[in-house]
């Protein structure tokens, strides 16, 4: 866990699927990029920004997504960027979706304003199998923050449109343009929603209210903007799925949930996950809670069921990671990853406990090293990767590879540290082994020709 981040490079697409979802990574990262000495509004606010590329419900009920999201929330920061994406399949809705997510704060102007940009684009859309189509999807909310006054505004530009085939002319797009869809439903574009201190504007929303896919409701493009009260302690964190890097093979988490800067409890989830010949996951629930007072309470947790990674390599009925902190302004927090656990965990086919000790490190023959219950702590948060895989011998992924499952990270302090982040440029393998390389060779003939873990490569 860190204060700052660097940003890695833009990496190829790869198709998967997850659960309902397939996705290749373009970026998945927070990075603060650095601003002025010049001082903030005089009643700075905290930003809460959130983008996702779609999401599909039936009846009420989330079916998919919200996909590929990103954001930024519970920071007074400037200068920071969160992006994020992918490609977003869901069988017999959405068909190979290329989606791109981005969200920055800044300062702007003579007063130097707060300003809050996000943005979702979308390359092109097929849906339902040709009832829809889109191509060319842009959307952006924006909000500043002038110190006495919040101003805010939607925009969706869309470079082509059809319905049952049919092009609908397209001039400027009005906010909350309904197009009938005949005999089925309906697509709005450019559907705002304004609130106080801020916006949220979708570029595309389909409901189905008749035939056989009524109930349906999809939403492509979702994008938020806006300010809220600075809360009596920053809790920032997020839990994620799945992060894989592995160069122009790199996966980004395919669910992820921050936790509520302004108080209560939100919850991400995916019926289940695919990442082929890699890991297959059932159901994957992403949870963030907020508590505020004095002190402020802050969860951060993920549960992953059903696990089986590199072939029955490590398997699992269910793995929780949990990061938890309570904190009272001008006093440090109280962390702690109660909660963390693994339910019928298995590696390489040995049976381990449901309280993994943390850091526990097992040498994967023919592959390389897994982590379980890897904790990273500092003065103000804690992150918990309930599995880390470094991959030292090459196969289905090179060497140097990274996979992490069931991610979950908190942070507590006064001042509105930089949110967490996922991470995707290429990971240091030496650099990770370092911390575990005698705990992994302790009991072998050569310790120093362990798994090619050299006294050179530390």
């Amino acid at each position: 866990m860190r204060s700052s981040f660097r940003a890695g490079p833009r990496v190829g697409l790869r198709r998967l699927t997850a659960g309902v979802v397939s996705g290749g990574v373009l970026a998945a990262t927070l990075v603060g990029v650095g601003v002025g000495t010049a001082s903030a509004v005089p009643s700075p606010l905290a930003y809460e920004q959130y983008a996702y590329g779609a999401s599909a419900s039936v009846g009420g009920v989330v079916t998919a997504g919200p996909l590929f999201p990103t954001g930024i929330s519970c920071t007074i920061q400037p200068g920071l960027a969160a992006t994020a994406g992918g490609i977003v399949n869901i069988p017999g809705v959405i068909a190979a979706a290329p989606t791109f997510q981005s969200a920055t704060t800044a300062q702007s102007g003579p007063n130097n304003n707060q300003v809050a940009v996000t943005r979702s684009t979308v390359a092109s859309v097929n849906l339902l199998g040709g009832l829809v189509g889109l191509t060319g999807l842009g959307v952006t909310s924006t909000a500043v923050n002038t110190g006495t006054s919040v101003a805010s505004v939607g925009a969706v530009s869309l470079g082509a449109l059809t319905i049952l085939g049919i092009p609908i002319p397209l001039g400027t797009i009005g906010a909350n343009t309904t197009i009938a869809i005949p005999l089925l439903g309906s697509i709005t574009l450019n559907e705002q929603t304004v609130a106080a201190n801020g916006i949220r504007t979708i570029g595309a929303h389909i409901r189905i209210t008749a035939g056989v896919n009524a109930g349906l409701d999809v939403i492509i493009g979702l994008t938020q903007s806006r300010f809220l009260p600075k809360p009596p302690v920053f809790m920032t964190g997020v839990a994620y799925s799945n992060l894989i890097a592995a160069g122009p093979l790199s996966i980004s988490p395919l669910v992820a949930q921050s936790v509520p800067c302004n108080g209560g409890t939100a919850i991400s989830s995916l019926v289940g996950i695919n990442l082929p010949g890699i890991a297959t996951i059932g159901a994957t629930v992403a949870q963030g809670t907020a508590v505020l007072g004095n002190p402020t309470g802050g969860t951060s947790k993920i549960t992953l069921a059903s696990l089986n990674l590199l072939s029955g390599l490590i398997t699992a009925d269910a793995i929780t990671s949990q990061a938890n902190a309570i904190k009272s302004p001008g006093s440090p927090p109280v962390l702690s990853s109660t909660g963390t656990q693994f339910v019928n965990l298995r590696v390489a086919g040995v049976p381990l406990p449901v309280n993994v000790a943390p850091n526990t490190a097992v040498i994967l023959p023919g592959v390389g090293y897994v982590v379980l219950n890897r904790q990273i702590q500092t003065a103000t948060g804690l992150e918990v990767r309930a599995v880390e895989v470094v991959i030292q011998v090459g196969g289905i992924l090179p060497v140097g590879a990274v996979i992490r499952l069931g991610v979950a990270s908190i942070n507590a302090s006064d001042t509105g540290a930089s949110p967490l982040s996922a991470p995707i440029d290429p990971h240091d393998t030496n650099q990770l082994s370092g911390p575990f390389a005698a705990q992994l060779c302790a009991d072998v003939d050569d310790p120093a020709r362990c798994n090619n873990i050299t006294t050179s490569t530390l």
